[in-house]
């Protein structure tokens, strides 16, 4: 009897000490299941870059449309869409042969208006000692009336003739004053023919090429009809619109611009224009930059740009760790020297790529933010360090 109350004495103690084992064990395994693994890093000193993706149109700075400045048939246009002309070369001629007829037709007709000029101031001349030879006589017959030495008839003719030859200077004047006028509206007719001849011949104002033709050689254009359109290949620039609120953020010299070249190459450019005043219907504003030739570049690309606004030094922290909580307030996990987990209100600035720029860095104490698994975590959380994923190594 006593051997078999030994005996469970002993069943019991076992049992209970089993008993005891499962319960450390199973405390053992919760708290393993309570430990986070996550990822932490310490904030990081960088260049941080405030920039804007924008749009621009490739547009040349020096481009015009070659009309005609005179109606006619085109006689030739010896370039074609493609060729590259130089300043002062020939683009086209228009009614050559009848336009030179017309200069010398109207040179003929000021030779005859000067003729006829030279004339009028000869007759003028000579309506001038025509008079004064009746006034000598007038002023004869006019003594010797007044000492009846000449009858009342041949004082009366003598007057005649000098009022005659009076009235015929006025006439002779006129006359002279009229072929003047005819002969300089003539000289201005020639200068209207000549003029129209030169603007016939039409020649480049600027070194560029000719990318527009719209007519061909014997086609008839009136005045104003666009023949050429020509631009110059190596003066190009990125025309923009940006929204106002950037405005005043955009300097030109000193704001620039992050392109890339057909080839891959990145180059940074100064902004060169800003337009003096906003769009109001748009709320928009003009921006310019210019362009490097052998770049390229060709008018009528589109290029998306950074426009770089401000470059400044500051703490960074990937992306990832920040947290957004309510009423948009911003907050990290970091590790404190317990292996625990304990959030972080701060304040965030400018996010350039994976990081971003924390404007209160003196708020994490020194400690290491967590950079993976903080979307697991609670505050007070313990945490286990593990290796880093693919993604968080190369954004470290």
């Amino acid at each position: 009897m006593n051997r078999l109350i030994v005996t469970v004495a002993f069943a019991l103690i076992a049992v209970q000490g089993a008993g005891c084992g499962d319960r450390q064990m199973a405390k053992a395994e919760l708290e393993q299941a309570q430990v986070v693994k996550i990822v932490k890093m310490q904030p990081r000193r960088m260049e941080f870059v405030e920039k804007i993706p924008i749009q621009g149109n490739v547009e040349s700075q020096q481009s015009a449309d070659i009309s005609s400045r005179t109606s006619g048939n085109i006689d030739q246009i010896p370039v074609g869409e493609g060729d590259r002309v130089k300043k002062g070369q020939l683009l086209f001629e228009i009614d050559r042969v009848n336009l030179e007829n017309n200069v010398k037709a109207q040179q003929e007709k000021v030779a005859v208006t000067e003729a006829d000029y030279k004339i009028a101031r000869i007759n003028a001349e000579l309506a001038e000692t025509v008079r004064q030879k009746a006034k000598i006589d007038y002023d004869r017959a006019l003594q010797l009336k007044s000492s009846n030495a000449i009858s009342q008839d041949a004082y009366e003719n003598a007057k005649l003739k000098y009022d005659e030859a009076v009235a015929n200077i006025a006439k002779t004047q006129a006359q002279s004053n009229y072929a003047l006028a005819q002969l300089n509206q003539e000289k201005a007719n020639l200068e209207i023919c000549r003029k129209t001849l030169a603007d016939s011949i039409v020649k480049s104002p600027f070194e560029g090429v000719v990318v527009v033709k719209d007519m061909d050689p014997d086609e008839y254009v009136q005045t104003g009809s666009r023949i050429l359109r020509l631009e110059n290949p190596d003066r190009l620039e990125l025309v923009s619109m940006i929204s106002a609120n950037y405005y005043a953020r955009v300097i030109p010299g000193k704001t620039t611009g992050v392109i890339r070249t057909v080839a891959g190459e990145e180059i940074t450019l100064p902004v060169t224009f800003r337009s003096p005043s906003v769009d109001a219907l748009s709320r928009t504003f003009t921006v310019k930059i210019q362009l490097p030739p052998g770049k390229g570049f060709v008018s009528g690309q589109l290029y998306t740009y950074d426009l770089i606004l401000n470059r400044v030094e500051g703490v960074g922290i990937p992306n990832e760790a920040v947290l957004t909580r309510g009423s948009g307030r911003k907050a990290v996990f970091v590790v404190t020297p317990r292996n625990t987990a304990e959030e972080v209100t701060v304040k965030t600035g400018i996010v350039d790529g994976p990081w971003t720029m924390l404007l209160d860095p003196a708020a994490l104490k020194g400690l290491p933010v967590v950079s993976e698994g903080q979307a697991f975590l609670e505050p007070g959380d313990k945490v286990e360090e593990t290796q880093a994923s693919a993604a968080g190594q190369e954004a470290q």
